[in-house]
C-alpha cells in the first residue's frame, strides 16, 4: 500500500522549529568552576576529563530522557502549526444519507424516537443527515458515525408537513452515484411530489434508496381547522374537531382567556367532523384544549390572539371643528368622540386618533398619557402634523418614525402590502409636503416616500400598537396632499379601524409552515421556550411566538397530519429501480493530521510529568 504524501496548509509554521535552539543551549550551559586544593592524581584525571568535556556533555544530553522528550514535543508542536494533512481517496459508495421525517404526524406514538433509534443503527463510514420538513434541512454533511448519531438524536419535533420527495432529491445530490439513501418516515401524508417518483429517479441515477416505515395504529382526535368571526365588536371562534377513530368519542373542552375559564363537551361519531363554537371571546390570548385527544397531542390545543385594543371607543383629537377625518368616521358604524384637546383620562377608549393638533391641543403631559395608554393595550394613530412632531420630540420611543424635519414634494411607493394599504391609490395621490424621517429597526413600514421617509408605519409598544400616517387631512392652501378629497378616504379609515379592532387577525394568527418576513432582525421566543434572532421567521411550532412585544399564535390545522392511522405508502411493498453504475466514483478528501499530533504531545507531556515525579524534582 502506497504511503500518501504529507502536505502542509501553513508551511511558514515550520519556522517554529527554531524553538529547539534555546532548548539545546539551555542543556549545554554548565555551572561555573571553583578553585579548590586537590591531590595531584585527581588533577591529572580532571585534565583528561576536560579534553573529553564536549563529547561527554553531548553524550549526557542525548542520554537524558527529559531532553529527548522536550525536543520531540517542540518538533511535534512546530509540525502541528504547519497544519499537515494528507489526501484520502473516498469511494462514493461509502456515503449514506439518513433522511428523517420530523413532520407533525411523526410525534404520534413515539414514531420519531423509533426513527432515531433505527437510523443510528444504519450508519456507514461517511454519513449525512437530512430532516424532511416542508423544506428539506441539511442537519449534517459527510461526518463519521459518532457525529452522525449525535445529530440524529437531536432531530427536533416540528408541527409542519414534510416534502419527502424534495428531501429524497436533495439527499440524492449529497450521496452521489453509488451512495445510499435511507428514508425513515410513517409515510402517512406529505406535501409536494410523490416520494415514490423521487425514489425511482434517484435509483435510475445509481443511488440506492430504502424506505423504512415507522408507524403503528394509534387512533386520534384533533382540531383540524379554526377561524374567527367578528361582528360588531363580538368575537366568535369556530373550531372543527375530527374523530379519526373507528368508534364514537366524547371530548371535553377547556377554554381559557386570561382569567376567564369555560368548559364544554362534544360527542363525535367515528370518522366524522363536528363544529365547536366559542362565542363572546375577550381580547388577548385564548387557549382551547380538548381531552382524550389520542396519540397526537399536537392537535389537541388551538391558540388565538386578538389585539388588546379591539372593541373600544374611538377618540379623535383635532383642533378643528369638522375635520375630514371626523366626517369619514361619522359614516362608519363606530362610536367616535371628537375633542379639540387631549383628555386626561383615556381609559374609556380603545383607539386614539391625533389629527391636526398642536402643543395647546395635546397639553404638557401628552407623551406620558399616550405612552401609558398604548402600553396598557390601546391603539394610537398619529397623523402627520406640527403637533405629532412635537410629540416625537417629547417621547422619541412612541412614534414609529425618527423625525428629521420637513420636506416638500414626493411620490409614494409600496413597501409591504397590508389591509391598511389596499384602498390607497398611490399613483393618484400628490404629496406636496411631508415629514422627513427614518423608521426604527423594529417598525413595520407599509408605505414610504421616494426619499425613504415613512408614510405609513406601525409597531408594538407594550400591549398596544402605534400607527404613523404621513398623509394628513389638512385642506385649503395649506394642504399636504389631496388624499382626503378622494372617495377612497372613508374606506381607508374603515379598514384602519377594522385592522386595529381585530377584524384582520390573520397577521396575529397563522398556520405552521408559514414564513414571515420581519422588518428587521429581531429576537423571537419560540413556543418551546428557545430563542432565535432572525428577520425571516419560519413558523414550525404550534403555540405562541413572542416577536419583541408582539404576540403571534400558530396552529397546525391540518387534517392529513392529524390522521396518523392513514398510511399512504406501504414501504415493505415498494419496488426498486436501482441501476448500478459500472464506474466507481472516487473523490479525494482532505484529512487533517493536526489532532493526532496534539494527542501525541499530550502523551509526551504526561510521560515528562511521570519522570519528574520519580526524580522528585518538584521539591
Amino acid at each position: 500500500m502506497a504511503i500518501p504524501d504529507i502536505l502542509l496548509s501553513n508551511p511558514l509554521g515550520l519556522l517554529a522549529l527554531a524553538s529547539i535552539i534555546p532548548l539545546i543551549i539551555l542543556y549545554l550551559l554548565r555551572p561555573k568552576t571553583m578553585n579548590m586544593n586537590v591531590p595531584s592524581f585527581l588533577f591529572f584525571l580532571k585534565r583528561r576529563q576536560q579534553r573529553n568535556k564536549l563529547s561527554l556533555l553531548l553524550q549526557k544530553i542525548i542520554r537524558d530522557p527529559m531532553f529527548l522528550i522536550q525536543l520531540l514535543i517542540l518538533l511535534l508542536l512546530s509540525t502541528a502549526i504547519a497544519a499537515p494533512y494528507i489526501m484520502e481517496e473516498r469511494v462514493s459508495g461509502q456515503h449514506t444519507v439518513i433522511v428523517i421525517d420530523n413532520s407533525a404526524s411523526m410525534q404520534a406514538g413515539g414514531r420519531l424516537d423509533t426513527a432515531k433509534e433505527l437510523a443510528a443503527g444504519r450508519l456507514s463510514t461517511v454519513n449525512s443527515v437530512v430532516w424532511a420538513q416542508n423544506v428539506p434541512v441539511m442537519a449534517l454533511k459527510e461526518a463519521d458515525r459518532t457525529n452522525a448519531a449525535e445529530i440524529i438524536d437531536l432531530t427536533p419535533q416540528r408541527a409542519v408537513t414534510s416534502d419527502l420527495a424534495a428531501a429524497t432529491t436533495y439527499a440524492k445530490r449529497l450521496a452521489g452515484p453509488g451512495g445510499t439513501i435511507i428514508v425513515f418516515s410513517d409515510f402517512a401524508s406529505w406535501s409536494g411530489d410523490d416520494p415514490l417518483v423521487a425514489k425511482g429517479l434517484a435509483e435510475q441515477d445509481g443511488v440506492r434508496v430504502e424506505f423504512v416505515q415507522v408507524a403503528e395504529a394509534s387512533g386520534n382526535i384533533g382540531i383540524v381547522n379554526g377561524w374567527l368571526d367578528v361582528e360588531q365588536g363580538d368575537y366568535t371562534l369556530n373550531l372543527a374537531i375530527r374523530n379519526f377513530d373507528d368508534k364514537k368519542k366524547t371530548v371535553a373542552f377547556d377554554v381559557r382567556t386570561g382569567s376567564d375559564k369555560r368548559s364544554g363537551s362534544l360527542s363525535i361519531p367515528a370518522h366524522s367532523t363536528r363544529a365547536y363554537i366559542v362565542p363572546d371571546l375577550q381580547t388577548g390570548i385564548t387557549k382551547v384544549s380538548i381531552s382524550n385527544g389520542g396519540a397526537l397531542s399536537l392537535d389537541d390545543t388551538a391558540y388565538l390572539y386578538i389585539p388588546s385594543a379591539a372593541g373600544g371607543r374611538v377618540l379623535l383629537v383635532d383642533s378643528r371643528n369638522e375635520p375630514p377625518t371626523g366626517i369619514a368616521l361619522s359614516l362608519l358604524p363606530v362610536s367616535v368622540r371628537h375633542t379639540t384637546t387631549l383628555p386626561g383620562n383615556l381609559s374609556d377608549y380603545g383607539v386614539v386618533i391625533l389629527g391636526s393638533v398642536d402643543n395647546n391641543s395635546l397639553g404638557p403631559n401628552a407623551a406620558k398619557a399616550l405612552g401609558n395608554f398604548v402600553k396598557s393595550g390601546g391603539t394610537l394613530i398619529a397623523t402627520a402634523s406640527v403637533g405629532s412632531m412635537g410629540l416625537a420630540n417629547l417621547d422619541s420611543s412612541l412614534l414609529p418614525i425618527d423625525i428629521i424635519g420637513m420636506s416638500n414634494e414626493t411620490d409614494l411607493k409600496m413597501i409591504s402590502e397590508s389591509p391598511l394599504t389596499s384602498s390607497i391609490p398611490l399613483s393618484d395621490i400628490e404629496v406636496v409636503r411631508h415629514i422627513r424621517g427614518t423608521a426604527p429597526d423594529t417598525a413595520t413600514v407599509l408605505m414610504e416616500g421616494l426619499d425613504g421617509a415613512p408614510m405609513l408605519s406601525h409597531w408594538r409598544r407594550g400591549e398596544g400598537t402605534v400607527i404613523y400616517l404621513g398623509l394628513n387631512d389638512i385642506t385649503g392652501d395649506d394642504a399636504w396632499s389631496g388624499f382626503n378629497t378622494m372617495p377612497q378616504f372613508p374606506l381607508f379609515w374603515k379598514q384602519m379601524l377594522d385592522w386595529t379592532g381585530g377584524t384582520y387577525v390573520d397577521e396575529y394568527n397563522v398556520r405552521t409552515g408559514s414564513v414571515l418576513r420581519l422588518p428587521a432582525q429581531q429576537t423571537i421566543t419560540n413556543p418551546d421556550g428557545t430563542t432565535q434572532t432572525t428577520s425571516n421567521l419560519w413558523v414550525d411550532q404550534s403555540g405562541l411566538y413572542y416577536i419583541g412585544e408582539q404576540v403571534m399564535a400558530a396552529n397546525l390545522y391540518d387534517a392529513e397530519e392529524s390522521d396518523v392511522d392513514h398510511i399512504s405508502i406501504d414501504a415493505s411493498s415498494t419496488s426498486s429501480r436501482y441501476t448500478e453504475r459500472p464506474e466507481v466514483i472516487r473523490s479525494e478528501v482532505k484529512k487533517d493530521l493536526s489532532p493526532y499530533i496534539i494527542w501525541m504531545v499530550l502523551g509526551l507531556l504526561l510521560l515528562e510529568l511521570i519522570i519528574i515525579l520519580r526524580r522528585r524534582e518538584l521539591f
